[in-house]
């Protein structure tokens, strides 16, 4: 059974979001959207990392449908973005992702992946790779302690790439 979250970070806040693994992955759109803040311990956000994954879990087909084909998940990132908008007091889209890191963690086969993510739209990521075209990420067990775990997270934002920082 995989597991997976999805970490978004900018100058100021740290959002963990948890995946339903159905058909693909795919944002629970009922989970409490709690925003962290950057200057957080090693050990609250290992914690925090470590409760979000404890959610994600496998659907069946049925429930990936009624999910995926649902108001909510529609609208989700509309109503988060305005959530961030009023909360950080944005001004649009732009401003809340062009200075925003993506990363994953997932456990696989009792290994804990950290992924960094390349920001190549606004709002959207895709791989970073090495020179031999792999992609960069970094395998640690799946035991880690909270403060190690926060620790490696924090650590892992640093690989994480944007057009629009240069």
């Amino acid at each position: 059974m995989k597991k997976n979250i999805l970490i978004r970070k900018n100058n100021e806040f740290i959002l963990i979001t948890y995946f339903l693994e159905g058909m693909i992955s795919i944002i629970d759109p009922e989970q409490d959207f709690s925003y962290l803040p950057t200057a957080i311990s090693y050990s609250d956000l290992g914690k925090a990392v470590k409760t979000k994954l404890s959610k994600s879990r496998d659907i069946g087909f049925d429930e990936f449908q009624r999910v995926f084909h649902s108001e909510k998940i529609k609208n989700l990132p509309k109503v988060l973005e305005d959530e961030m908008k009023k909360k950080f007091l944005y001004k649009n889209k732009k401003d809340i992702y062009k200075n925003m890191n993506f990363l994953s963690v997932e456990i696989q086969n009792d290994k804990l992946v950290v992924i960094p993510w390349h920001q190549d739209s606004i709002d959207g990521y895709t791989a970073i790779e090495d020179k031999d075209k792999n992609w960069v990420k970094f395998e640690y067990s799946s035991t880690l302690s909270d403060e190690k775990l926060g620790e490696v997270v924090m650590n892992a934002f640093k690989y994480c790439t944007s057009i629009y920082r240069k």
